[in-house]
C-alpha cells in the first residue's frame, strides 16, 4: 500500500511539472512574437488611421484620411520640420542665453573705490578770509590781516557705491545709484589752510592754521532715465535725464593766533584759538541732462560712457563752537567760547563724467570705472557772524555779517573716483525667468 501511494504522488508531481514547463514555453513563444511585430518597420506610405468624421455631420464632406505626398504638396511631413540641434534653445550655451536681447533685466551692483578730492570748503577759505580781513578794517580798524600762504592739498577719499538698474529690450534703462565719498587725512596730508598776519602798529607778525577739515562726507544720489539707440551693430547712444540729490557734511575747526605789541591798549596779550568743532552742511538737488553711450566690443565686454551737465542748488548752514585762550602779560589766562553761525543759498554748476568697462559672464558682471566731478560753487546768499565776548580785533573769524567775499567769486570743487563693482542680473522673457 505504501508503494501504491508513493507511485500516485510521483505521477502527480510529474504531471504538475509538465504543466509548468508547458506554460513557460507558451509564454516565451507569445512574448517573442509580440516583440517581432513591434520591431517590424512600417511601409513607406503606412500611417496611423485618423478618426473618421461622424456620418451625422453631413455638412463637412469626408476627405481622404491618407493623402499621398504627390497629391498634397503641403504634407504633414514637410510643414513642421524638426529644428536642427544647433537651433534648439536647450542646446544653447549659457553665454548665448544671457547675451541675447532681453525683454526685461533687473541688475544689482555694489562696490568700492578710491580717489582724490579738492573740497570747496577749504578752497574758499584762503581768498575769503583774506578779503574778509580787509573788510574788517572798515568796522574794526587795526584788526590783523589774514594772508594765505599755503593752500590746501588734494585729499584722499574712500568711496562706496551701490545701484539698482532695470532695463527693457536693451534700450530703455531706469537706474537708482548712490555714491558716498569719505575723506582720508593723515599727518603727512593735513586738510588745512595756513595764514600769515603781517606786523602792524599794535600786533606782531604771526603764522597760524586758520581752517582744518576734520571730516568730509559727500553723498550723491541719482535717479536716471536713459534711452540708447543702436547706431551700428556695436555702438548705441542716446539721451538721459538724472533727478539728482547731493548732501555734504563737513566737520571743521578754526584757528587763529595774534600777539599784541607793548604799544597796544592791552600789551603783550596772546590770543590763541586752540580749536573748535563746527558742522558745515550742504543740501542740494537738481535735474541733470546728459548723453549715454554703449560700445559692445565682445559678447562679454562692453564699454559705457555718460556725460551730464551738473546744475544743483539748495541751502547750507555752518554752526558750531570755537575755543579761544587769552594769555595776558602778567601770566594770567582765560578760556572763552565763540559761536560761528552762517547760512544761505548755494549753487553748484559743472559736469559729471562717468566711464566704465564691463565684463560679463552669464548673469554676473564686473565693472571697473571712473567718475569725475568738476564743480564751481557759488553762494547766492551768505549771512552770518561769529558771536562771542572776545575782542574781534584779536582773532580771525570766518566771515563778517554779510559774506561779500564768499559771494564775489566761484570756488573749485573736484572729485575723482576709481571704482570696482561686481553685480548680478536677473532676466525675464515671455515664458520664463532666468
Amino acid at each position: 500500500m505504501f508503494i501504491n501511494r508513493f507511485n500516485f504522488f510521483n505521477l502527480k508531481f510529474r504531471f504538475n511539472l509538465f504543466l509548468h514547463f508547458a506554460f513557460v514555453i507558451v509564454f516565451a513563444f507569445r512574448f517573442g512574437s509580440l516583440s517581432a511585430e513591434e520591431s517590424k518597420p512600417l511601409a513607406p506610405n503606412a500611417e496611423p488611421k485618423k478618426i473618421q468624421t461622424s456620418a451625422v455631420d453631413k455638412g463637412n464632406p469626408v476627405q481622404n484620411p491618407n493623402p499621398t505626398p504627390g497629391a498634397n504638396p503641403e504634407s504633414n511631413a514637410n510643414s513642421n520640420p524638426a529644428p536642427s540641434l544647433s537651433e534648439r534653445e536647450d542646446n544653447q550655451t549659457p553665454m548665448e542665453i544671457f547675451n541675447k536681447v532681453y525683454e526685461h533685466r533687473f541688475m544689482i551692483r555694489m562696490g568700492s573705490g578710491i580717489g582724490k578730492l579738492s573740497p570747496a570748503i577749504l578752497n574758499e577759505t584762503g581768498p575769503a578770509w583774506f578779503q574778509n580781513s580787509l573788510f574788517r578794517q572798515v568796522t574794526e580798524p587795526g584788526a590783523p590781516l589774514s594772508v594765505p600762504y599755503k593752500p590746501a592739498k588734494d585729499l584722499g577719499i574712500n568711496s562706496q557705491f551701490f545701484d539698482i538698474r532695470y532695463g527693457y529690450k536693451n534700450k530703455y534703462e531706469i537706474q537708482y545709484a548712490e555714491d558716498t565719498s569719505l575723506g582720508v587725512y593723515s599727518r603727512d596730508l593735513p586738510a588745512s589752510n595756513n595764514f600769515i598776519s603781517p606786523r602792524t602798529d599794535t600786533y606782531w607778525a604771526s603764522s597760524f592754521e586758520g581752517n582744518r577739515l576734520l571730516r568730509f562726507e559727500g553723498v550723491s544720489q541719482h535717479f536716471r532715465f536713459s534711452y540708447t539707440h543702436p547706431i551700428t551693430k556695436i555702438f548705441m547712444v542716446g539721451p538721459s535725464i538724472n533727478f539728482h540729490r547731493y548732501t555734504e557734511r563737513n566737520n571743521i575747526s578754526y584757528g587763529s593766533y595774534s600777539t599784541s605789541r607793548p604799544e597796544a591798549s592791552v600789551p603783550n596779550k596772546v590770543t590763541w584759538s586752540i580749536g573748535g568743532d563746527a558742522n558745515a552742511e550742504y543740501s542740494m538737488k537738481g535735474i541733470l541732462p546728459g548723453i549715454y553711450s554703449k560700445l559692445k566690443l565682445r559678447d562679454w565686454w562692453e564699454i559705457r560712457g555718460r556725460l551730464e551737465l551738473l546744475d544743483r542748488k539748495g541751502n547750507f548752514s555752518v554752526l558750531g563752537s570755537q575755543i579761544i585762550q587769552e594769555v595776558y602779560g602778567d601770566g594770567t589766562s582765560s578760556f572763552s567760547a565763540v559761536l560761528p553761525a552762517y547760512g544761505g543759498k548755494v549753487r553748484d554748476k559743472g559736469t559729471i563724467l562717468n566711464l566704465e568697462t564691463s565684463f560679463q559672464y552669464c548673469r554676473f558682471t564686473l565693472d571697473i570705472g571712473m567718475i569725475r566731478q568738476d564743480v564751481k560753487r557759488t553762494y547766492d546768499t551768505y549771512l552770518g557772524d561769529t558771536i562771542g565776548n572776545v575782542p574781534r580785533t584779536d582773532y580771525s573769524a570766518r566771515s563778517v555779517y554779510i559774506g561779500f567775499s564768499e559771494m564775489s567769486a566761484s570756488i573749485k570743487h573736484t572729485v575723482t573716483e576709481f571704482y570696482i563693482m561686481p553685480g548680478v542680473s536677473f532676466f525675464y522673457d515671455e515664458d520664463k525667468i532666468y
